[in-house]
């Protein structure tokens, strides 16, 4: 009997070992997941990610690993799990591997990106269970190698920044004809996300918003009377100022210039700019990921006139 059950163990070993690969291609990130298993039973799986910082809402490797590095620490230091991240100019790659002969999935069941039954175990993964499980998470099985793939422009694409923010030229007046207009911004940015139209006061007012990220936490805003763009915002709660503390906070005096501020403090978590007449108005505002305290800088005419800090 016990030699009967050694030979099953030593002809289950021996089964080839297949390849199954999924992909989930949306919004910024490329997920390609690949199960190595004998039957029904997974032996490891390896994860590739590919993520635009523009999904993160986030403008360079810095504010990426503001956001990702937190999580890949979680992933480090357990047995049978391997994770590395590695950042590019415009977008970060991660590798996962996990091997099933060695992980213990009930450590690893919470931990970010994973997602198993409660039924899972260790050394006993279902590859029919697994493949139900990411086909209801949206994700496609490929065949002959046949992966959807981000075009060099889309790979090599600067994520949307402050300065293009400041592209944007508001109107001082109906008659302003060097204003940008919605036209010009759907040419950039595509259709709105949203978009909202009132009358009031004889006027057309509208508001429209684009998305930035996948996760919705980054975008673009403007408000317009008739077809002219009179405040702007854009905001994006992923964007920490790396630069940003008390003591850079306490350095900048009012009469500084916007674009000082903005060179000394970097990307800003939000900014709001009105236009009346002759007279422009700014807010800009930037969060410490670390403190969590936000400071905030009242601009007129491009000149800091105030300012704030909180917790």
């Amino acid at each position: 009997m016990v030699l009967l059950f050694t030979f099953l163990l030593a002809a289950c070993s021996l089964l080839p070992e297949k390849q199954v690969h999924y992909q989930r291609f949306s919004g910024g990130t490329d997920t390609r997941l690949t199960y190595y298993a004998r039957r029904d039973k997974v032996t490891r799986q390896e994860t590739r990610n590919t993520i635009l910082y523009s999904a993160l809402g986030v403008t360079d490797k810095e504010g990426a690993q503001q956001i990702l590095g937190p999580l890949s620490k979680r992933l480090q230091g357990v047995d049978g799990l391997t994770e590395k991240i590695s950042y590019k100019e415009t977008y970060a790659q991660e590798k996962i591997v996990i091997d099933y002969s060695k992980v213990d999935v009930e450590e690893i069941r919470n931990l970010p990106g994973m997602r198993y039954s409660s039924s899972a175990k260790s050394n006993n993964i279902s590859l029919k269970k697994s493949e139900e499980l990411l086909k209801r998470n949206k994700f496609v099985k490929i065949t002959d190698n046949k992966f959807k793939k981000f075009t060099k422009e889309q790979l090599t694409r600067k994520p949307y920044s402050i300065r293009d923010f400041n592209k944007i030229k508001l109107a001082s007046s109906s008659i302003d004809t060097e204003a940008t207009t919605i036209a010009e911004l759907r040419k950039q940015l595509g259709r709105p996300d949203r978009t909202q139209k009132t009358q009031s006061s004889g006027a057309e007012r509208g508001a429209y918003l684009w998305y930035l990220s996948q996760n919705k936490t980054a975008y673009i805003s403007v408000y317009t009377i008739g077809e002219q763009i009179r405040t702007k915002t854009l905001s994006r709660y992923g964007i920490t100022g790396k630069n940003i503390s008390s003591t850079a906070f306490d350095s900048l005096e009012n009469g500084t210039d916007y674009d000082t501020v903005i060179t000394v403090l970097g990307e800003p978590t939000r900014v709001t700019v009105t236009r009346s007449g002759t007279s422009s108005y700014t807010t800009l505002t930037y969060r410490n990921r670390t403190t969590n305290k936000s400071y905030s800088f009242y601009f007129t005419n491009d000149k800091l006139i105030s300012k704030s800090e909180s917790n």
